[in-house]
């Protein structure tokens, strides 16, 4: 019975809400919101079970965790300190550097001795060390420069040189390097018995020529590399639980909205209007946003079998982000994004606009019929009504999303 109501919503509105507005039932709108969530539910597997987001140790938001903090660190000879003036992005990297400097000396070692977790570098685990470094004292690059990282223990490390690496370095300028580490990284040496699976700290020392005063500045130091869907990070379970309450969220945030709007415009057009029935057949309205699920569903084959977000779009996982988001992002990340990531998701953009754009015509129709059978309204008066009304959920549900409030 209610299947067959929303199926005359499709293909027969007026006599359809003809008969719910006169005998209003929540079964209707449950088996809608069913369909609703179900449809979502698989859009969201789908769709993100093709997009990658790079995670990183310390995690995005926390990226600062071992430069933030001076006393984490010790340097024999030099004295450590945060550098609030000399800082990089403040979106990510936080409002201070790390600083290591030495007077007179010809040789710095820089020891984070513990990272206070394991970190996996192993076949399983992260791909690359990321550095941003600058040399403020001398100006000349360090004529050797060593990186352990420690397992377990100080006496258990993997060595690598980094004198070729900093042989190109931009003195007085912030440099960013990533290093490849792991057991498919070349040119580590190993001192005792260390393991790729358990990092758990780092020494990084370097040597200049002749007796210098030295100032080193650190930024960020990470690991990262290593790509992963929302359904892995949150594993299957966890991400159909909140797929599923998502949806069921954003229906019924849907439906209240456009009810509260239309009861407002109509009453504003002094029609005489009774909230449970206008309530319900809001709720059958939605169909129109159900089949737009199922559309972009369909649209997904277009997008490719992998698509790789940098670390800093984990901040929260989306497929396209607004421009003034991606600004935020460092240089690489945006042109990662501009150049590859939009190109990949066009065909699946162009789709989503074009229905969204069908989808609120058709339900600006549907409105019109609704509240033509509930206020008979002329059919002018009804579509007027209507449109206001989709226009102004519209945009009271951005402003809603805007503050954070949904």
């Amino acid at each position: 019975m209610f299947a067959t109501d929303i199926l005359k919503v499709i293909y027969e509105p007026h006599k359809a809400f003809k008969k719910i507005i006169e005998n209003p039932k929540y079964w209707g709108p449950l088996l809608v919101l069913v369909i609703f969530v179900a449809g979502q539910t698989a859009l969201f597997f789908v769709q993100y079970s093709k997009t990658y987001y790079e995670e990183t140790t310390p995690p995005i938001g926390q990226l600062t965790t071992w430069t933030d903090n001076s006393k984490l660190w010790t340097a024999q000879g030099a004295v450590i300190s945060s550098d609030t003036n000399d800082i990089l992005n403040t979106t990510f990297y936080g409002n201070t550097t790390l600083q290591f400097t030495t007077s007179n000396s010809s040789s710095i070692s820089m020891i984070l001795s513990d990272f206070n977790e394991s970190i996996n570098c192993g076949p399983n685990g992260y791909p690359e060390l990321f550095l941003q470094i600058k040399f403020v004292e001398p100006s000349s690059p360090s004529s050797s420069a060593n990186l352990r990282l420690f397992s377990l223990s100080s006496s258990n490390y993997f060595q690598k040189d980094l004198a070729s690496t900093f042989s190109n370095v931009s003195t007085s300028e912030w440099n960013n390097y990533s290093i490849p580490v792991g057991s498919g990284a070349e040119n580590w040496q190993t001192n005792g018995n260390p393991d790729w699976i358990n990092i758990t700290g780092l020494e990084m020392d370097m040597a200049f020529s002749g007796a210098n005063n030295l100032t080193i500045r650190i930024g960020s130091l990470f690991f990262r590399g290593l790509y992963e869907t929302p359904i892995e990070v949150f594993s299957t379970s966890g991400f159909a639980a909140s797929a599923s309450f998502s949806a069921v969220f954003s229906f019924i945030v849907q439906w209240i909205a456009l009810s509260v709007v239309f009861y407002v415009i109509i009453k504003v057009f002094r029609g005489a209007v009774t909230w449970k029935p206008l309530f319900v057949a809001m709720a059958f309205a939605l169909i129109t946003m159900t089949i737009e699920t199922f559309i972009i569903l369909g649209a997904t084959a277009t997008l490719p079998g992998q698509i790789r977000y940098p670390y800093e779009f984990s901040i929260g996982y989306q497929l396209t982000y607004p421009s003034q988001i991606v600004s935020l992002f460092s240089a690489a990340s945006q042109a990662t994004y501009n150049s590859t990531i939009a190109m990949q998701i066009a065909t699946y953009s162009s789709i989503v606009t074009y229905v969204a754009i069908a989808v609120y015509v058709w339900l600006t129709a549907i409105g019109a019929t609704i509240v033509r059978v509930i206020t008979e309204f002329t059919w002018m008066k009804s579509i007027i009504t209507s449109a206001v009304s989709v226009v102004g959920t519209y945009i009271l549900l951005s402003l809603l999303t805007a503050v954070g409030i949904i």
